[in-house]
């Protein structure tokens, strides 16, 4: 599940808000996200109506006798009816610096971290190893509200050498001109919606395998051309996008690339989903199957679905180098940025069942 409302509320709410407010942007995110706030121990005096005036008001929160709260409009005259909120619904939340982090680290495995030290607007996390006493160092990056960060922030990666990573939540955290210093260190600038996804059981998880995602940045490293950092399958032209990329499937074993200048025959062993035992085609194959067969739009499904979709995403950037997600989550469905066509697969459909791979358990 992606993460881009958490980071767009961290923006709007101002980093800290009544619970009300963070569950009612959240949404369904919130039964995830929550985790990762804490409360300041402050209350909140009002909430900023929805229906408020040109002059703007606020509904002013009384304290009942029973410990709830009562919620007036503060408008002349006044255009809101009057509700009533629990207690924890008017407590104030606040980003925890330190569940970020360590949320963070888990979700790369970092080394050499530092998760007790004190918040910052530019913060070491670790290091992430490709092998051993080989890796580079990732750095959070969080700005404050409408305030890019300054190249002073950014110091401690600036002293960092070698290649680097600096995650940060949204575009505007970093302006062009810091971005383009920060490429001169060997620094890479990734949105933290890009490179995470929500998980249940440890808060936040790597939205794809941290060698796709840092694929730039390993290249850099010494020892980088083993094969654990093998070059992408084919060789596209600098700058091709996940547009002018086509995949069409002959048959339950065969798909055909067609991208600029290039054409090739891919099976499920080519693109790291075959049984290396049996040869077979694993489940995340079944899942691009099935997936072609809807024309590239499909329910997101359940919890094992979404994970046939990440290894999908996964080793398609890793076959073709084109590091952006080749399939986006559009209002619940998945939808492929490339062209798929299942036209192949249609023909051998008839007559037999497939399993439905949108439900799968």
């Amino acid at each position: 599940m992606r993460t881009s409302r958490f980071w767009q509320a961290l923006e709007t709410l101002g980093g800290a808000a009544p619970q009300r407010d963070w569950v009612q942007v959240l949404g369904d995110d919130w039964a995830i996200a929550g985790a990762l706030l804490h409360r300041t121990g402050d209350l909140a005096e009002d909430l900023v109506c929805p229906r408020s005036s040109e002059n703007g008001c606020l509904r002013q929160l009384v304290r009942m006798p029973d410990g709830r709260y009562r919620a007036e409009c503060g408008d002349v005259p006044r255009r809101c009816d009057t509700f009533r909120l629990e207690k924890d619904e008017v407590r104030i939340l606040a980003l925890h610096h330190g569940r970020l982090v360590a949320a963070l680290i888990r979700a790369f495995d970092l080394q050499d971290t530092t998760p007790g030290s004190a918040p910052a607007f530019v913060q070491p996390l670790g290091r992430y190893d490709v092998r051993s006493g080989v890796g580079f160092a990732l750095f959070l990056g969080l700005a404050e509200r409408e305030n890019p960060l300054r190249f002073v922030d950014l110091a401690p990666v600036f002293r960092t050498p070698g290649p680097k990573a600096v995650l940060i939540p949204h575009a505007s955290a970093v302006d062009p001109d810091l971005a383009s210093r920060l490429a001169e260190a060997e620094a890479r600038v990734f949105l933290l919606d890009d490179v995470v996804v929500w998980d249940q059981r440890t808060t936040l998880t790597a939205r794809f395998d941290p060698k796709v995602i840092f694929r730039d940045l390993i290249a850099k490293l010494p020892g980088s051309d083993d094969d654990e950092t093998a070059p992408p399958a084919v060789a596209l032209p600098s700058g091709t996008h996940w547009s002018s990329i086509q995949i069409a499937f002959e048959n339950d074993e065969l798909f055909n690339l067609s991208a600029p200048g290039v054409q090739r025959a891919v099976a499920p062993a080519d693109i790291g989903m075959a049984d290396k035992r049996t040869g077979k085609a694993r489940l995340p194959w079944e899942w691009l199957r099935s997936f072609a067969l809807h024309n590239g739009r499909m329910p997101v499904g359940k919890s094992s679905a979404q994970k046939h979709k990440q290894f999908v995403s996964e080793r398609l950037s890793a076959f073709t180098g084109i590091a952006e997600d080749p399939i986006e989550d559009d209002s619940g469905h998945y939808l492929a940025k490339f062209r798929i066509d299942g036209g192949g697969l249609r023909q051998g459909v008839a007559g037999r069942s497939r399993r439905n791979f949108v439900d799968d358990n």
